[in-house]
């Protein structure tokens, strides 16, 4: 069969449409990222964590990063540097010194509200007030799509999106 010369790179014209719509969705995370971030002077991910503290005072890091659905590892990297810059504070449990405890600070809460909202970043905050009906066929076609890339980060799975969208 002869070439037409289009690629199917190129996609058809619902293709370029829906890759419009991704471009949409990455620049206005990006564009409400900055906005924490010229706010609040520290990243999108971290005023996140600390709007998860405000709602689970007391939280433990494996909890935190459920919540956040990043790996423990990421949420506890950046946990120190919220730690080092004194908006959290980490406390040993009364009845299991094992456990470790979250809460923010007098300026972890003044920073939080400076935040403009959402402060879970807009693309959570979508996703959250989508029906369950939709959020499923969201999933499964955004898996389809990862399924055709050539090139898949999985460790990204696990990073707060304001890390990847800069």
């Amino acid at each position: 069969m002869k070439s037409t010369g289009r690629s199917k790179d190129t996609g058809t014209p619902l293709a370029r449409e829906t890759l419009k719509q991704l471009r949409i969705i990455i620049g206005a995370a990006r564009h409400h990222f900055r906005a924490l971030e010229t706010a609040c002077g520290i990243s999108g991910a971290q005023v996140w964590i600390l709007a998860a503290l405000a709602e689970n005072p007391g939280i433990t890091v494996s909890r935190l990063s459920e919540t956040l659905s990043v790996h423990v590892s990421t949420a506890s990297n950046m946990l120190d540097k919220l730690a080092r810059a004194g908006l959290v504070d980490r406390r040993r449990g009364e009845d299991d010194r094992r456990v470790v405890n979250l809460h923010l600070t007098d300026q972890g809460q003044a920073v939080l509200a400076r935040a403009p909202r959402p402060l879970t970043g807009l693309v959570p905050h979508a996703l959250a007030r989508l029906p369950e009906s939709t959020l499923l066929r969201l999933n499964e076609d955004l898996a389809l799509l990862v399924q055709q890339m050539n090139y898949i980060d999985l460790d990204a799975a696990n990073k707060p999106l304001s890390t990847l969208v800069r």
